[in-house]
């Protein structure tokens, strides 16, 4: 399911890119709000469960993450109301981009070097 949902995440960040290169700025800028809003919203629906299931630890790392992903959530949607302002684009795709690359290592090559 990871390795699903983490290509799934690559191909919608290139989508952007792509997008936002062929002049449909506001489309990718908007198509780029979806990464930190999926992210966030599986954050959410980890912390759903409770600290019964999760560990109290495991519940305050998810809590201490949602409050980095409401932020990057938000940068992202003024990013997308400013569809002119193309350094801004940029900076937050390449932070999708390093939030993604993590993800794909953790998906798909933790278990190798472990």
């Amino acid at each position: 399911m990871a390795s699903l949902l983490t290509s799934a995440l690559v191909a919608l960040l290139l989508g952007a890119a792509v997008l936002h290169l062929a002049g449909q700025r506001a489309l990718g800028c908007w198509l780029l709000v979806l990464f930190p809003a999926l992210i966030s919203a599986v954050d959410l629906a980890d912390l759903a469960h409770g600290t019964a299931k999760l560990g109290t630890s495991a519940a305050q790392g998810d809590e201490k993450l949602l409050a980095i992903l409401i932020a990057f959530l938000a940068v992202s949607v003024v990013a997308a109301l400013k569809p002119g302002w193309k350094w801004l684009f940029w900076a937050v795709w390449a932070l999708n981009a390093l939030v993604c690359g993590a993800m794909v290592y953790l998906a798909f090559f933790w278990k190798v070097f472990s």
